[in-house]
């Protein structure tokens, strides 16, 4: 059983602002930091990436005493999410989703976008698939509130697979080949997406109000409204909560 004293509150803020647990400072080219789907930074080797509204700022972090900026990125939209996936980011926005990579990490370069209809944008990726959760009400426009599986294979037109309707879809997690979908009061549902033109919703979880959530090391860090929720995720059928941390 986690206690809740070996988990200080600044290594679950860095989970869920997208820094890596160790650290800028020992980061190497290799390194990716791990964040939540609704981070505004993250870190991939020696550079830092920060969302801010309609810029992406890149920073050279190699030498944490002297950080570089590096030359301003302009995106057209309201930014709201960034997710680092091995030589390429993922950016959420209001209005649809930028891919960038990372093969010069000092300059990204935009390779490809989907647009669709005005809401609020997590995303999360892996090779081929990215897992986009779209929100609808007065804050995050019209579009219809779920799940949105994109083929990303041909990197510079994603085309969309599926999409499974879900009530306040938030934040979003990819376990394998599970997708947990953070739905605040609504709970935390399990999609099966191991075959992404067909997901299939397994269960929902209703421990709390759920925002974000983590999958690391067969863990499953949640944030929710009243602190931290951690499950054993070693089954990925019958997750089982372990402890909380609360605010």
């Amino acid at each position: 059983m986690l206690q809740k004293s070996i988990i200080g509150f600044c290594f679950i803020i860095a989970f869920f602002t997208g820094c890596e647990k160790d650290g800028a400072s020992k980061a190497d080219p290799g390194s990716i930091g791990t964040g939540g789907s609704t981070a505004r930074f993250t870190i991939v080797g020696n550079y830092l990436y920060v969302v801010d509204y309609g810029t992406l700022k890149t920073f050279d972090i190699s030498n944490p005493n002297a950080p570089v900026a590096k030359p301003d990125i302009y995106l057209q939209g309201a930014v709201e999410t960034i997710f680092p996936y091995k030589d390429k980011l993922f950016i959420g926005l209001m209005q649809g989703m930028y891919v960038y990579s990372l093969a010069d990490p000092a300059a990204p370069v935009k390779l490809g976008s989907v647009m669709h209809l005005r809401s609020c944008d997590p995303v999360v990726a892996n090779d081929s698939i990215s897992y986009v959760t779209l929100q609808n009400g007065s804050n995050c426009g019209a579009a219809e509130p779920g799940l949105y599986i994109y083929d990303i294979k041909t990197i510079m037109t994603p085309t969309l697979k599926k999409m499974v309707l879900l009530s306040n879809p938030m934040g979003l997690g990819l376990a394998d080949s599970v997708v947990f979908v953070c739905r605040l009061k609504d709970g935390l549902t399990a999609v099966n997406v191991k075959n992404p033109a067909n997901p299939i919703v397994m269960y929902t979880k209703k421990d709390g109000e759920y925002m974000d959530v983590i999958p690391y090391n067969g863990l499953l860090i949640c944030y929710v409204r009243t602190g931290i929720i951690i499950y054993d995720a070693s089954d990925l059928k019958n997750i089982t909560k372990l402890s909380t941390i609360s605010n």
